[in-house]
């Protein structure tokens, strides 16, 4: 048993540290809070229990007592807990009072350090917190307390005099009253500030202003919460150094239907084109049952996919055998995924599909002589029967093993995934599984697809959408997240 503390970052999911992907993987539990993106929590194991105990202003929230007693009472189950907090979790995160907590009760914990808005924030919209010249220190300050109140913590006299930076987290509401303390502790009201609302996310604002002026211009704005207040000389270097790249993907909304084990990686893509991302799985890896063929006696072995890799080789792997059991024999794969998926165990595929798809194989293959060859092919049991039949057809001995179904993820429901389409104007299928499964959720109504652009990964998946009734909008011609980006950037134009 152990607790993990961990800082999921400011909110871009790619900016979550590399120690806190390793631990959430290995984590029974995860208890997580508010604004934690749905591609770190893709993270957990399959069967992971996910307990949300969020804070957000206004509304009715989980107290921190009965949170202490909860991460205690998790581990003396015997389970290994994340305990996910925004940014890092000792920065406003309370994490030094649940570490007390678990101490006193004899949990072992380990605090996982994260990025914390207060600096992400200020540098997403081209603040540096220090600056030489400018600022020498910087000061975060929580703005959850009422800064009309006579006693406080704070010293605003002691904020006011101060020549370096200050950042106020969790201020949204409460703009005007921090600039109006300020103002009159003495702080002249031409100082710099800035807004920074939903940073480091591609759906960030940010406004650059003054102390005098910041809350009528966070009104006219809509700026509102999650935001962080910056005070000081430096957030007038925003309008030198922030640069707005130009986003092919930004406006749009997409709801990514991969496997939750891949959705990290995809959502990284698209939101760093610009995109805001909802994940919603309509696929779950199920691995099968199966006997490893005889590999010594195998001629050729070919992956047509990245989750039958670690699935057939962990097997091979058990057995007592490396990857030295597959010298001599011929490796094939399907795309680039897949190729490096097989690289991570040490083995490098003699060739790659060109076409990442079963008619790509039979392409690498159309001039090899397999009669008499023994062919092995690990792979999805939903997998069509195309290359099977054209293997067989040029003489191959064809070892076909089901190591995987594609199967509903258990907590999908129709009430959710219609919340979530109802979220995105962009619906992508990465398989014609995929499809099927939107369509169960349904129950084949296809009204609530409809006036979505719908991108399919390949001309398969396109071609089961078309009998499913429910045609794609955009295929990809590279059957990869980075070709449909290419695909929704020519339909864009």
């Amino acid at each position: 048993m152990k607790v993990y503390l961990i800082g999921a970052g400011p909110g871009d999911p790619e900016l979550i540290t590399v120690k806190a992907s390793r631990i959430i993987p290995l984590c029974d539990v995860i208890v997580y809070d508010d604004l934690i993106p749905a591609e770190i929590l893709s993270l957990a194991k399959p069967g992971a229990q996910k307990m949300y105990v969020g804070k957000r202003g206004g509304h009715d929230y989980t107290k921190q007592p009965r949170i202490n007693e909860l991460l205690v009472d998790l581990a003396k189950q015997g389970h290994t807990v994340a305990r996910l907090k925004g940014g890092d979790p000792c920065i406003f995160g309370r994490g030094g009072e649940e570490a007390l907590y678990l101490k006193q009760h004899g949990i072992p914990f380990e605090i996982v350090p994260g990025i914390t808005s207060a600096i992400a924030g200020p540098e997403s919209a081209g603040i540096p917190p220090t600056h030489r010249g400018l600022a020498s220190s910087v000061t975060f300050v929580t703005a959850h307390e009422d800064p009309s109140k006579e006693s406080s913590f704070l010293d605003w006299g002691h904020l006011a005099r101060d020549r370096g930076t200050l950042v106020f987290l969790m201020g949204a509401s409460r703009i005007d009253q921090i600039a109006a303390r300020l103002i009159e502790q003495g702080m002249r009201p031409d100082m710099p500030c800035a807004l920074v609302q939903e940073a480091t996310t591609p759906m960030q604002r940010h406004v650059v202003s003054t102390l005098g002026k910041v809350g009528s211009e966070a009104k006219e704005r809509g700026i509102g919460s999650p935001c962080i207040i910056v005070v000081g000389e430096v957030a007038a270097l925003s309008s030198e150094l922030y640069v707005r790249e130009p986003k092919s993907l930004a406006g749009r909304s997409v709801l990514i239907t991969r496997p939750a084990h891949l959705a990290l990686e995809s959502a990284s893509v698209f939101s760093g084109n610009g995109a805001r991302v909802v994940l919603y799985p309509l696929i779950e890896i199920s691995p099968l049952p199966f006997d490893l063929p005889d590999i010594a006696s195998c001629d050729m072995l070919i992956f047509t996919s990245q989750n039958a890799v670690p699935l057939f080789l962990d097997r091979m792997f058990a057995s007592n055998l490396d990857a030295r059991a597959l010298a001599g024999k011929e490796v094939l794969c399907i795309g680039p995924k897949t190729r490096e998926a097989l690289r991570s165990y040490g083995i490098v595929a003699d060739a790659m599909a060109e076409e990442y798809r079963a008619e790509g194989i039979v392409e690498v293959l159309k001039n090899k002589d397999l009669k008499g060859k023994k062919v092995c092919l690990p792979r999805a049991r939903e997998a069509r029967t195309y290359l099977v039949d054209a293997l067989k057809g040029m003489g191959a001995d064809v070892i076909e093993i089901p190591v995987y179904g594609t199967v509903l993820p258990e907590n999908a429901d129709r009430e959710s995934f219609l919340s979530a389409v109802g979220e995105v104007d962009t619906v992508i299928f990465t398989s014609p599984s995929g499809v099927r499964h939107a369509l169960t959720l349904l129950g084949n109504d296809t009204e609530p697809l409809k006036g979505k652009t719908l991108a399919a990964i390949g001309p398969v998946t396109a071609s089961a959408m078309e009998r499913l009734h429910v045609p794609a909008h955009v295929v990809a011609d590279e059957y990869t997240d980075e070709g449909i980006i290419e695909a929704l950037k020519g339909e864009s134009e």
